[in-house]
């Protein structure tokens, strides 16, 4: 009888199990179905209704995908934590790099751009990703490595040859990277980036014709919107002695340069009046001054002026702030209770 009941037991265990494994495996399916129609939500809930029967590598990689797919980099890279390196498939590793890049984890990228090429070599979108990770991070001998050992093997991939010319550029080993540029010009890669470096270093290789051409090039790709190649030709005509057009090409990258007049007005406004608050007068004044030229016509901004050259013993250049805080204020239709009281104020200062 006892003989019996213990069959009977291991007979339903062995019912639940398949049972279970069945269900877990209809969950399967209806995510894969969901992620076939970009359905990421549903695909999810049934993956994970999935994981309790099922922990294995396959059923995590299908999470993280779609975790990934969502931009969801921090529970992408939780779900397949504790798996070790070699049970991941490449498109996963893939992810994870991104993932770690996304949330600002400079080593753990690194460490996963390096596990990805030592799987598999001939990898290049891996290789120039690894390679832009360690350019980035300073390790240009390390970047060099890895793009030249990929290169002497498969010469033809774009990716990693355009990061193979930045990091010369970057060594500013001036022949290997025109040599870079002008491989990747050949093979139809011929971005304002390229361009722009491909001049720069014609320019450093004192080769100011060859350079200009480059340059022209990068400054119509850029609609002359960009300093950098403006400033650049302008040097290669200068060494050209074309010195006009090179003044020109200096005064378009300097109309570029100039700040944006309201946001510097704010910093130094800010500066300054943080400095008022404490009565640290004289940074306060060259502050003022410096947001005033910024913005001619802020009202307030002479009021301040006032206030700290007088407390410096300036009083002629006090009274004349003054004055032109008043005629500013003088032409506002309904002055608030605040501004009455500071033209109140200077007036009576400007009497004393």
């Amino acid at each position: 009888m006892k003989r019996l009941i213990t069959l009977l037991l291991l007979v339903m265990a062995m019912v639940l199990t398949v049972n279970a494994n069945n269900q877990s495996n209809d969950n399967i399916r209806r995510g894969d179905s969901c992620m076939v129609d970009y359905d990421l939500r549903h695909a999810l809930e049934y993956y994970l209704k999935a994981l309790p029967d099922d922990s294995s590598a396959a059923l995590r990689m299908k999470i993280a995908n779609a975790y990934y797919r969502q931009s969801n980099y921090a529970k992408c890279l939780d779900i397949v934590n504790e798996l070790p390196a070699d049970s991941l498939d490449h498109d996963t590793m893939h992810h994870l790099f991104d993932c770690c890049k996304a949330l600002g984890l400079n080593q753990r990228t690194i460490g996963w751009g390096e596990a990805l090429i030592k799987r598999w070599p001939m990898d290049g979108e891996a290789v120039a990703k690894l390679a832009k990770e360690y350019l980035l991070s300073g390790l240009t001998d390390k970047a060099e490595i890895v793009c030249n050992r990929f290169w002497l093997k498969d010469e033809t991939c774009m990716a990693v040859n355009d990061i193979m010319a930045d990091v010369y550029m970057a060594q500013r080993q001036w022949v290997l990277a025109k040599d870079s540029y002008l491989l990747l010009l050949q093979q139809g890669d011929s971005t304002y980036k390229n361009m722009l470096n491909l001049g720069v270093s014609y320019e450093r290789l004192e080769h100011p014709a060859e350079a200009r051409k480059a340059l022209d090039v990068a400054i119509a790709m850029s609609d002359s919107s960009v300093a950098a190649p403006l400033y650049h030709q302008g040097v290669v005509l200068g060494a050209l002695g074309d010195y006009k057009a090179s003044m020109d090409c200096f005064h378009r990258a300097l109309q570029l340069l100039r700040p944006d007049s309201v946001v510097m007005f704010s910093c130094y406004r800010g500066l300054a009046e943080g400095e008022y608050a404490g009565q640290d007068y004289r940074r306060a004044l060259d502050d003022f001054v410096q947001a005033e030229g910024y913005d001619p016509n802020s009202i307030s901004t002479p009021y301040y002026i006032g206030i700290c050259s007088e407390a410096l013993g300036k009083k002629q250049e006090a009274k004349a702030a003054y004055q032109r805080f008043l005629q500013r204020a003088a032409d506002v239709e309904s002055p608030n209770k605040e501004l009455r009281k500071m033209m109140a104020d200077a007036k009576q200062r400007i009497g004393r």
